[in-house]
């Protein structure tokens, strides 16, 4: 879908940012995207913003809007504060560590290593990009009414593939302090999505699980009135906090 089939709602967000940040968006259709969308703030070396999606079905107006939600965040925070989270080596050797005695004896220190570094770097996506997304998520539902169908559809979808993740299974083949930070995310997604699409019984299966309480944490991080140009940074700050993963992590400029 090239970007002048995208919904008119998300052309004029999309016109917003360029306003806003006083550059161009290009939007573009990867098949090969590793995910359903994602973006790439301009540089000094290219001065436009980039968003890329991977499916071209309707759908994709939704996840091209939610990363023009998140781009409009990132273009207000002035250049000079702004940065990345990055790893940080004694955090991620611990994980790789714990898989390693979890699988010895039973896959090489190789696969091992290799699935360590998975779960790693797959928490700190899931910490970078979870509670930016809620707000995202949020402010698309009170800003584009017109989105609501689409949205309801993709978060709904969202909910379903997660839950799995409390399967008793993955317990077995994951390190406890991974497993448990990503079912709290899983969770807070979880409750906000069926408040959003007036579907309590998506949030059901956390419920049962015991993390209602830690997940309406979260949730109220992301509402929280920011008190930096960064309030993206706040809530994965924040959220770090109440997962135990404050020391997981560093932030450096780009």
């Amino acid at each position: 879908m090239p970007a002048h089939a995208l919904l008119p709602a998300v052309n004029r967000l999309l016109q917003q940012v360029e306003e806003v940040s006083g550059l161009p968006v290009a939007v573009a259709q990867q098949a090969d995207l590793g995910t359903l969308a994602t973006v790439r703030p301009a540089t000094e070396g290219y001065q436009a913003h980039l968003i890329a999606y991977r499916d071209a079905d309707e759908a994709s107006s939704y996840h091209v809007a939610f990363e023009a939600a998140l781009l409009l965040r990132i273009v207000q925070v002035p250049p000079e504060q702004r940065v990345n989270l990055t790893e940080k080596r004694e955090a991620r050797e611990k994980v790789v560590a714990q898989v390693e005695k979890m699988f010895k004896g039973s896959i090489g220190l190789a696969q091992a290593r290799q699935a360590g570094l998975r779960f790693y770097d797959g928490l700190m996506l899931q910490l970078r990009s979870t509670g930016p997304g809620l707000w995202a998520d949020r402010w698309l539902f009170e800003q584009l009414p017109e989105l609501r169908g689409l949205q309801a559809a993709v978060l709904q979808g969202q909910v379903q593939q997660n839950v799995p993740c409390l399967n008793a299974e993955v317990d077995k083949m994951s390190p406890a302090a991974v497993v448990k930070a990503s079912r709290a995310m899983n969770a807070a997604y979880a409750f906000q999505a069926a408040e959003l699409v007036g579907i309590p019984p998506l949030a059901i299966p956390y419920q049962a699980a015991g993390f209602e309480a830690l997940a309406r944490e979260l949730i109220a991080l992301t509402r929280a009135e920011p008190t930096t140009a960064d309030p993206d940074r706040e809530i994965i700050d924040g959220w770090a906090e109440k997962l135990g993963l404050s020391r997981w992590y560093v932030w450096k400029t780009p």
